[in-house]
């Protein structure tokens, strides 16, 4: 299974443009389609998940795929900064609920811009995204936030994960798959049979048969 993660270049002057040509290129190679506009690194970047933007992004980017002569066509993912406020959570809920603008799950979330007072390291000052447990709890709270806006759209749930008690609360909170990076720098890939293990033994001590039966439990209206 190949996924492929696209976003606008750092000079552009027609970003939709960006997304359009690489839905085109990528996707004969790929299964999932990440469209990216939550980079703390490109500027600019992050303007794109206003409504008036990321409404014709998000439609351009739709109908491209949809045009696509290959008879399978990738599936398309949109991933999120935590920065955003609740409003614009809101905003971002009401353009997905288009038809023309309907992607088929979220990535909750990128990295942070923000420095949380908790940081001690000297270089807690550096320019860029701020992943790991700092962004744990932030990640969590948005899951929860966008499965309860999108009316239980699929979420693939980041940040802060290196537990299987990680993995479980943003289950619970909205997420039907999750994803790490910050977890396997620090304790390498063995991490992921750990938090499997961890995973099981809390979905069946809550008596649930597997991870479906988990998601967005704590999320409900």
């Amino acid at each position: 299974m190949m996924w492929l993660s696209t976003g606008k270049n750092k000079t552009s002057t027609d970003p939709i443009n960006d997304y359009v040509e690489g839905v085109k290129k990528f996707a004969p190679f790929t299964d999932y389609l990440v469209i990216n506009i939550s980079s703390p690194n490109t500027p600019g970047l992050r303007s794109l998940q206003t409504k008036v933007a990321l409404e014709p992004l998000l439609k351009a980017v739709v109908e491209t795929r949809n045009n696509l002569p290959q008879a399978t066509k990738p599936y398309l993912l949109l991933k999120l900064a935590p920065d955003l406020s609740y409003d614009e959570c809101k905003d971002i809920a009401e353009v997905l609920k288009s038809k023309s603008c309907k992607m088929d799950g979220l990535i909750v979330c990128n990295s942070t811009t923000e420095r949380p007072d908790s940081l001690q390291s000297e270089h807690r000052v550096e320019v860029g995204g701020l992943s790991g447990h700092p962004l744990g709890d932030v990640s969590t709270k948005m899951i929860s936030d966008m499965h309860k806006l999108t009316d239980g759209m699929m979420i693939i749930g980041v940040g802060g994960i290196f537990s299987g008690k990680d993995a479980y609360d943003k289950i619970k909170a909205g997420a039907s798959v999750v994803q790490l990076y910050t977890g396997m720098v620090y304790e390498g890939p063995t991490v992921v049979t750990k938090i499997k293990r961890e995973l099981a033994e809390l979905l069946a001590a809550d008596g649930y048969t597997n991870v479906t039966e988990a998601v967005g439990i704590n999320s409900k209206n």
